[in-house]
Order: C-alpha cells, then sequence, then structure tokens
C-alpha cells in the first residue's frame, strides 16, 4: 500500500458535495470570526481550530470536552451541524483508523493491532488568503511533539475545501525514501518550493479537486507555498493518534491528553 511504503495516499471525491458543504460553511463562518477579532495570517497564521480560535472561552472547553465524545459533540453543535460532526468522528475516523492500526502493525511487526484505540487529536481548517505568502516549511507533524510523545502513530488527511493547484498554496509531499526506515530522510530541505523541483526529486505538489482527501503519516516530510490566486484557499484537517497522547509530569507521570482525544469509536 502506498500509506505503508511512502507515508502518503490520495483519495479523490472523499467528501460528497453536501459533506463538502457543510466544512465550507463552517470554515467561512469561523475565518468571519477571527476577521472580527484580527488579521488571519498574523493573528492566526492562518490555522483556524474550531474550538481554538476564540470563537468559543477558554472555560467552556473543558477536559470533558477535550476527551468525551459526547460533550465534545455537544459543543460543537453550537457551531455546525452535527452530521458534520459525525462525519469528522465517523467517516474520517473510520479511514484514519483502518491506516494507524495497519500501520503500527508493519512498524511493530506484531501483525494486525486490537489494542490501541483511535482518538481525533486536533482538526483545524488552514486558510490562505488571497495574494498572501503565507507559507509552510518543509515539516514533519510528529516532530511537533515532544519526544517522549512520538511512539504514537499519528494520521493527519488533509482535505481541500477549494481546487488546490501550484497556484494557490497547495501541499507539496516528499515521499518516504525507504520503506523499511519510514521518516528518516538523509537530506534536509531548508526551503519551499517556488516551482518543480529538479529533475529526478520524490518531491512533488498535490493538485487536488475539492472534496479530495490526502492521508499523510504523521512522519511524512511536506510544506506548501503561497497564495498567489485572487480568491481564498482553504483545507480541513483533522488529524487522530493510535492511543491518547498524554502529557507527562516532572515525576513522568502521565498527566492530561497534550490536546483532544475524542474516541473515534463510541463508548
Amino acid at each position: 500500500m502506498l500509506f505503508r511504503t511512502h507515508g502518503y495516499l490520495v483519495v479523490p471525491g472523499f467528501l460528497t458535495a453536501h459533506e463538502l458543504a457543510m466544512y465550507r460553511a463552517e470554515s467561512e463562518m469561523l475565518v468571519n470570526h477571527c476577521y472580527e477579532q484580527g488579521d488571519l495570517v498574523a493573528n492566526w497564521g492562518c490555522v483556524v481550530e474550531p474550538l481554538g480560535c476564540g470563537y468559543f472561552s477558554d472555560s467552556e472547553i473543558t477536559a470533558g470536552v477535550r476527551t468525551d465524545r459526547t460533550q465534545y459533540a455537544g459543543l460543537r453543535a453550537q457551531v455546525s451541524p452535527r452530521e458534520l460532526i459525525q462525519c469528522t468522528l465517523d467517516k474520517f475516523g473510520y479511514c484514519a483508523q483502518q491506516l494507524l492500526h495497519s500501520q503500527h502493525a508493519v512498524d511493530s511487526d506484531t501483525g494486525p493491532s486490537s489494542s490501541g484505540g483511535v482518538f481525533l487529536l486536533n482538526e483545524q481548517y488552514i486558510v490562505k488568503p488571497p495574494h498572501t505568502q503565507a507559507e509552510f516549511a518543509w515539516h514533519q507533524d510528529i516532530l511537533y511533539f515532544k519526544p517522549e510523545e512520538r511512539s504514537h502513530t499519528v494520521v493527519s488527511i488533509w482535505t481541500p475545501i477549494d481546487d488546490v493547484s501550484l497556484d494557490n498554496g497547495t501541499v507539496w509531499v516528499d515521499p518516504f525514501p525507504d520503506p523499511d526506515r519510514p521518516g528518516k530522510y538523509m537530506h534536509a530541505r531548508n526551503e519551499t518550493p517556488s516551482s518543480q523541483l529538479i529533475k529526478g526529486d520524490p518531491a512533488f505538489a498535490t493538485e487536488l479537486t475539492a472534496g479530495s482527501a490526502l492521508f499523510m503519516d504523521g512522519r511524512l516530510r511536506h510544506c506548501s507555498t503561497g497564495n498567489n490566486t485572487s480568491r481564498f484557499r482553504s483545507a480541513y484537517m483533522p488529524q487522530f493518534s493510535l492511543g491518547r497522547i498524554e502529557k507527562s509530569s516532572s515525576t513522568g507521570e502521565s498527566t492530561a491528553c497534550t490536546a483532544f482525544a475524542i474516541p473515534v469509536t463510541k463508548q
């Protein structure tokens, strides 16, 4: 499978037209909220989290909301239809569950895993305004976590709400160079590409229609360039983990989840 060997998988037409419309409406509503409070690029870095952009107060985002499916869905339902929430947890979540268990089986060489639950770790809209050089440098999502938290397998599902191309800031993917050593790259990449790379370079730009999905292993190196067009470019990206990613105290004991830990499977 391409996901196992190269760290990514593209699924064209992943969302239905109705599902795509729901995510687009939520994105536009949250972006408008951000613009009422400040600048999308300067203040939010083009990243808008439904429960982290100031639409809800910190006191409303309780530990229960971060870990309990019912409480999470109840608060999210104040923003968008429950159908959207079900799509995130059930449709995105089911696909993430299959990939995470499959990848864990390969990494651990133990066969299919059923012991670790799959959790919604985070969700965000990545929105680039027109004519902005808002870039995301080459990075691996797993490296945003502390070393002791990186043992968890993570998958990010980058889902464009608009058609994406070289012109409006799509994602560039750098496939795993060695399937037996996922996420281990021999050479650093210091600059985001402005056009096609030199011949023979394995990295490439994804050009996807709205509603497609790019599944990325947390160890996959990727980046994105600026939006040179006259229209907004939006994408929705939920992230899922195999097992709860928890913070550790100074004594090494687990305290609270790092971000969210919403079970994909109903408890």
